[in-house]
């Protein structure tokens, strides 16, 4: 006789394997369906995982790549409490700062006075957003991209060569002329002008080792950059002593909050997967870090007034 057990565990063991076959054709599926997105945006950057389609592979801080998924914070400087979350499939933070904006007027129901961000976040096409919004910005941009010009490295600089304007042209250090070649690139925030010598002129140049050895056939060329009147403005702003001050506040701010989750609620990598429920993870430790801080603040009165 077969054992009844047996009979009645089959078509349980059947469902079982029925729905991991299902499951595991759910999450084929859905990868290819991430790979089409992915290969929208970057046609020769096609890797998605199976196992988690909506996650991209994304570089750590110790340089290594790891499947993964970018969390935003906003956070009020006044009192530290979290006011914007959410989690992106970005591998960087360059387009993330209007969209924070976004979610904080849509919740709040009022424009930001300030914003403070990081370099990350600090493009010239912000800048140009954040001064057409009128809300005040201080953020990071490295004063090498406010050269007059841009080279390969190891190579003469564009400070070497002096800019008429009155003629539109470069002369270079051994009296020869870089002429605009008529090639304007215009990005948010930016002009690109590119300037060239004469091939004849570089070729039989005595300094040509040391300004562009590699060019066998050309000559020197150069990338001007000429930002707009809004980023010159917050360049200006940002070397005042009371922008940078403003500026420093906000690791005391931000960072803290990330600290906090990372090492309270041990949150250093998600727990599920796919895209929905790691956001609700997410608000799930927003939400007990802004707890934790109202709790904290409403015990501050007290403690002042019997310290």
């Amino acid at each position: 006789m077969g054992d009844p057990r047996g009979e009645e565990a089959s078509p349980r063991v059947k469902q079982a394997r029925a729905r991991a076959q299902r499951e595991r054709q759910e999450r084929l599926a859905k990868a290819l369906e991430e790979l089409e997105k992915l290969r929208e945006k970057k046609p020769r950057k096609g890797r998605i995982s199976v196992t988690e389609p909506e996650a991209r592979r994304i570089k750590l801080p110790d340089g290594g790549l790891a499947l993964s998924y970018n969390a935003q914070i906003s956070a009020d400087a006044a009192h530290g409490l979290i006011v914007s979350v959410a989690v992106t499939q970005e591998a960087n933070d360059t387009g993330q700062l209007l969209p924070a904006v976004a979610r904080i007027e849509e919740r709040l129901q009022r424009k930001p006075d300030q914003m403070v961000a990081d370099a990350g976040y600090t493009t010239r096409a912000a800048i140009e957003e954040m001064a057409e919004r009128k809300t005040d910005f201080l953020g990071s941009m490295p004063r090498e991209d406010a050269t007059t010009g841009r080279t390969a490295p190891h190579r003469l600089p564009p400070s070497a060569f002096i800019f008429q304007p009155e003629t539109n042209r470069y002369v270079c250090p051994e009296g020869k002329f870089l002429r605009h070649e008529g090639r304007l690139k215009k990005e948010r925030g930016l002009v690109s002008r590119r300037y060239l010598a004469r091939a004849k002129d570089c070729q039989i140049c005595a300094r040509k080792q040391e300004c562009c050895p590699e060019n066998r056939s050309g000559g020197r060329g150069i990338l001007r950059l000429e930002e707009s009147a809004a980023v010159l403005a917050f360049r200006q702003k940002m070397e005042t002593e009371e922008a940078q001050a403003g500026y420093r506040r906000r690791g005391r701010v931000v960072e803290f909050c990330h600290a906090w989750i990372k090492s309270k609620l041990g949150l250093r990598q998600f727990h599920v997967r796919g895209l929905r429920k790691v956001k609700v993870e997410m608000l799930w430790a927003c939400l007990t870090y802004n707890l934790q801080q109202w709790i904290r603040l409403r015990k501050l009165p007290t403690a002042l007034a019997t310290g």
